[in-house]
């Protein structure tokens, strides 16, 4: 082997007590946008912008294709009933400082990625980002949480423009570690990671913290990144 890739979210690091469908947040993101690019939401206009976000919560509606924040940025926007002639990076960082609050990298993943690059793996992340998150948001939570420093290469869901399990995302993560498939790993928490490694053609390790043994046709299984 000669690269380690990794899921993001609940593998390196988490938003501690926030659940995997942010649903019950809207209100407050929304607020936070609103008091951002200083425009008042009315009750109605309100529930048509949540009616908006569950149509983009990948929890709630799958979808293999990706969408940028700027666009449904500009669907909130019509929304409400305002105009923002900013930076879409700058309303998004409003948008989203309501989920990125309690930010934290698990204890195991600092040493554990500090020992691969001793022993020569290069290390990449593909990571399926939230409501078209913007990848300078991305990097600022890597770099606050310790990890951005021990990676080689990051690919996010808006940067190939697809989710997982499409495996698109994986070949160009490859392609800038500068491996093959049958040289790399991918490591993640749940059945999309397995499946878009395995539809790669690389080793699928599912990473099970809870111990719940989930049989997704995973080649193998760790309860910590310790056990890497």
């Amino acid at each position: 082997m000669r690269a380690v890739a990794f899921d993001l979210g609940d593998t390196l690091v988490e938003y501690e007590g926030l659940p995997l469908n942010w649903e019950a947040h809207y209100d407050s993101a929304i607020l936070e946008l609103a008091k951002f690019i200083e425009h008042p939401v009315a009750d109605s206009r309100m529930r048509a912008a949540k009616d908006a976000l569950r149509r983009y919560n990948t929890r709630l509606n799958p979808r293999a294709h990706e969408v940028g924040f700027d666009s449904i940025l500009r669907e909130l926007l019509v929304v409400v009933g305002a105009e923002f002639k900013g930076e879409p990076d700058d309303a998004a960082a409003a948008f989203f400082s309501v989920f990125r609050q309690r930010l934290r990298c698990f204890p195991d993943t600092c040493d554990r990625l500090r020992a691969l690059r001793r022993s020569g793996m290069r290390i990449g992340v593909l990571t399926d980002v939230p409501y078209g998150m913007p990848r300078r948001l991305v990097l600022e939570d890597m770099k606050a949480s310790g990890v951005l420093e021990l990676i080689d290469e990051l690919v996010t869901s808006v940067d190939a423009g697809i989710r997982k399990p499409n495996p698109g995302g994986l070949e160009l993560l490859a392609a800038r570690l500068q491996v093959q498939p049958s040289e790399m790993i991918f490591v993640g928490n749940e059945k999309k990671d397995v499946e878009v490694a395995i539809a790669f053609g690389c080793e699928a390790v599912l990473l099970d913290r809870n111990r719940t043994a989930p049989k997704w046709n995973q080649h193998r299984t760790v309860n910590t990144l310790a056990e890497l």
